[in-house]
């Protein structure tokens, strides 16, 4: 597309969106750098939406993977073990930005009043841990966006104007 608005000596106005992220780039023939020429730089993480929603690559499921161990196994163990030994862990949780507080006490609380106490626990929380990830979440996602739902165009794709 922009061979033929350098061709006709048109300016392009490139813009895209992923996730929450958004860019544009303006092409002016024989002054800027082509669109083609360019290169988006390579994506540091994965948006937390396509994770959560709308994995569409093998990455995208080993990422989600390692985080759900990570929040089940190390971090809620982590500020378990920190809440029982640092006297000073709450008031320093407190000052976390946004809901990291309350995730953070959440884990602490499940950690310490909601373990496991024999084999048949464990069985149970993981059969109702499967249930939630493998059954509402996916009724919920289907619930919030319907397989016959027309999808609004303009976030699915980029726009170039010439």
């Amino acid at each position: 597309m922009d061979r033929r608005a350098v061709y006709y000596r048109k300016p392009l106005l490139e813009s895209g969106t992923l996730a929450t992220k958004g860019n544009t780039q303006v092409v002016v023939p024989f002054l800027t750098e082509s669109y083609s020429s360019s290169q988006d730089p390579p994506e540091k993480s994965i948006p937390i939406c396509t994770l959560k929603n709308f994995p569409n690559a093998i990455e995208h499921t080993l990422q989600w993977a390692r985080d759900e161990f990570e929040g089940l196994f190390r971090q809620a163990a982590e500020h378990a073990a920190q809440y029982l030994r640092d006297p000073a862990f709450l008031e320093r949780t407190l000052k976390l930005p946004a809901s990291q507080p309350l995730d953070a006490l959440e884990s602490v609380r499940n950690a310490i009043t909601e373990r496991p106490l024999s084999f048949e626990d464990c069985v149970a929380w993981a059969r109702l841990h499967f249930e939630n990830q493998y059954c509402n979440q996916i009724q919920q996602l289907l619930y919030n966006f319907p397989p016959d739902q027309v999808p609004n165009l303009f976030y699915l794709f980029e726009f170039r104007v010439f």
